[in-house]
């Protein structure tokens, strides 16, 4: 605003001597005395218009952030506002947010009466895990004449970490684990006394197998006692998480190699619940190991080694890797390999599932591209697109030989879109517990 009214005070002095040279015979200097006069009260006017701006040392922000963000997730900031002049002012305000980051509700504008103190919320949605910077509240206040508009940044820079989507792990804590599961859509099947480690004795039950039955202790107790068994327990999961360039493929906003780190760690909680322990090794790009943990904390020890891995451009190396793991443990285990596999891998693939079939129970997950789900459904309406849909029919063809040959190896197959492989993964891990295989 400033700039406007001292650029119409400089036009106007533009215009002085064409007004001198018509009136200078009625009115001498005048007009001139009218601009000088003029210019000397705008500039008197900004000069104290501009002494408002001590107010904005009287503007304090804080911002409250949650200890960290869960991919893909909505998270809420909050912004505390205090202002301590004697009148009320009239301001906006921007955060200085990740650019990895969508928001809703900023820009934010705010009337403060004098003295009083206001909270302000809004939502981010991050798009990429790792450490988030947030750098300074920016705020821009007018003066008290409207003259000058002034910028400042308030509040404090802040780091906040954005792990995987940690959300249904976090909802999963409030529930019992059958509920937890089910909620979920993971098949939970009851069972009465199967398993393969022994639980404890009981009253035998109608309905239950014979060979239940502990004959010694009925004989003792003169009744009939059953021996209940549970899943076995302190067995090793280990996930060989593939980073290579195929894992950036994206369905929607998050990549198949977030997708892929969500159904790890889901199926990781499950199985330290199970009392198993869960390890990770990742490979085709920075390689990070965890040996094999227990205990239901340790899914924040897992969680903290993977939250800022990302995937590369590099080539997947399987036979590598499988070689890698053999050399790093020796313990039978599960060892589930998530990857996108393609049939140009049948030979790596199958060759490192050889080699980790020596000593451990292998099962691979594999991503299916929903886009092309998509394109078979699509109808055909000229020759575009039927090339488009005949290739996409035979590359799912020579996808489903690949997998075909896994299984008939003795490999356990998980094949799914992006979006439910976390369920479907922890579907085909409580089956091979109940199945005793490992």
């Amino acid at each position: 605003m400033a700039l406007q009214w001292l650029a119409l005070w400089a036009s106007f002095g533009l215009l002085l001597p064409l007004l001198r040279w018509q009136l200078e015979s009625q009115y001498p200097d005048f007009i001139t005395s009218i601009w000088w006069f003029s210019g000397g009260l705008l500039l008197l006017l900004l000069l104290i218009d501009g002494l408002s701006r001590r107010i904005i040392a009287q503007i304090f922000i804080e911002r409250v952030l949650p200890g960290s963000f869960a991919l893909g997730e909505k998270n809420t900031v909050v912004l505390k506002i205090n202002q301590s002049s004697r009148r009320a002012m009239r301001f906006e305000l921007e955060d200085d947010y990740p650019q990895a980051m969508r928001t809703e509700g900023l820009p934010h504008a705010l009337l403060l009466k004098a003295g009083e103190s206001t909270e302000i919320r809004y939502l981010v949605y991050p798009l990429e895990r790792g450490n988030a910077r947030f750098g300074n509240v920016v705020i821009r206040v007018r003066s008290a004449f409207g003259l000058w508009q002034f910028i400042a940044r308030k509040a404090e820079q802040q780091t906040v970490k954005i792990y995987p989507n940690f959300a249904v792990i976090s909802h999963l804590e409030l529930l019992v684990h059958d509920q937890q599961l089910s909620q979920l859509g993971v098949r939970v099947q009851p069972r009465r006394g199967e398993g393969t480690d022994f639980h404890q004795l009981r009253e035998f039950r109608q309905g239950e197998a014979l060979k239940q039955v502990d004959w010694k202790a009925s004989a003792r107790q003169q009744k009939l006692i059953s021996r209940e068994y549970q899943d076995e327990r302190d067995q090793d999961v280990i996930f060989l998480l593939d980073s290579g360039r195929r894992m950036r493929s994206k369905d929607s906003e998050l990549s198949h190699f977030d997708h892929s780190l969500n159904a790890l760690l889901l199926t990781a909680y499950v199985a330290l619940r199970q009392g198993d322990a869960a390890g990770l090794l990742s490979f085709a790009g920075e390689e990070r190991w965890l040996a094999p943990v227990k205990g239901r904390a340790r899914i924040n020890l897992l969680m903290n080694q993977v939250y800022d891995l990302q995937s590369s451009a590099q080539t997947s190396d399987f036979i590598e890797v499988a070689k890698h793991l053999l050399n790093r443990h020796r313990k039978r285990s599960l060892v589930i390999i998530l990857t996108n596999a393609r049939s140009e891998d049948g030979y790596d693939l199958l060759a490192a599932v050889r080699l980790l079939q020596k000593r451990h129970l292998v099962m691979v997950a594999s991503l299916r591209e929903e886009v092309l789900d998509h394109t078979v459904d699509t109808t055909v309406i000229n020759f575009e697109s039927a090339l488009s849909y005949s290739g996409t029919v035979q590359y799912l063809l020579q996808r489903r030989q690949l997998i075909d040959r896994l299984r008939a190896q003795g490999v356990i197959m998980v094949d799914a879109l992006p979006q439910e492989l976390h369920i479907q993964l922890v579907n085909e891990y409580l089956a091979l517990k109940r199945s005793g295989r490992l």
